[in-house]
């Protein structure tokens, strides 16, 4: 999982000679809790709701040079997610500025946009459940395969039993199955969840 797929792209910057308190309102309304500060395209900062926070009673005359967090560390669009969770893990960073190999601000990427990658990743990697379908006369493979396409997050592959070619097996991820089986019973087919031994005896727990 690579950063650039998960940060937010173009984010909404600011120039160091702005008033902190107008950014403050402005970060407040669109809610958000950092921002990179940026002057004649280079970074050069970046700004926090604590860090306004942190400044204020000081003047209405604060602007964000004043309350920046100057030179901050960046993450190369290229590297990994893994990569810049451990960094803010480390760091107690919610957010960071994400630049390319001409260091060029291309993006941000905050916690929310991790915990959003490995929620991915963990239904990328969810365990499929083996699916068999008797055909029913006259019914043919591809029908079959519209309705379980449909009424599943994905099918991973398919394939005919040896013995049988009337008997196909679906390999498929977070089926409904009650909504397939009731689809291919009015098509003349009978299906069933298919499970190894072991997870007959995990189920039975």
């Amino acid at each position: 999982m690579l950063v650039r797929d998960y940060m937010t792209k173009d984010p909404t910057t600011v120039d160091p000679e702005e008033l902190a308190e107008k950014v403050y309102v402005m970060m407040k309304k669109q809610k958000v809790r950092q921002v990179p500060v940026v002057k004649k395209g280079d970074l050069v900062g970046i700004l926090t709701l604590g860090d306004i926070e942190a400044f204020m009673g000081r003047g209405t005359e604060l602007k964000v040079k004043d309350a920046m967090i100057t030179n901050p560390l960046t993450i190369l669009d290229y590297a990994s997610v893994e990569g810049a969770a451990e960094i803010m893990r480390s760091r107690k960073f919610n957010a960071l500025p994400v630049v390319s190999n001409k260091n060029e601000l291309v993006g941000i990427i905050s916690v929310t946009d991790i915990l959003d990658a490995f929620l991915n990743l963990l239904s990328f990697h969810e365990k499929p459940i083996r699916l068999e379908v008797n055909l029913g006369e006259n019914v043919g493979l591809f029908d079959v395969l519209s309705v379980v396409q449909a009424n599943s997050e994905k099918v991973i592959s398919f394939s005919a039993a040896t013995l049988d070619r009337n008997v196909y097996y679906f390999w498929v991820v977070n089926c409904k199955f009650g909504l397939v089986q009731r689809e291919l019973g009015k098509m003349g087919c009978t299906s069933n969840i298919v499970y190894s031994e072991r997870e007959n005896e995990e189920s039975l727990r």
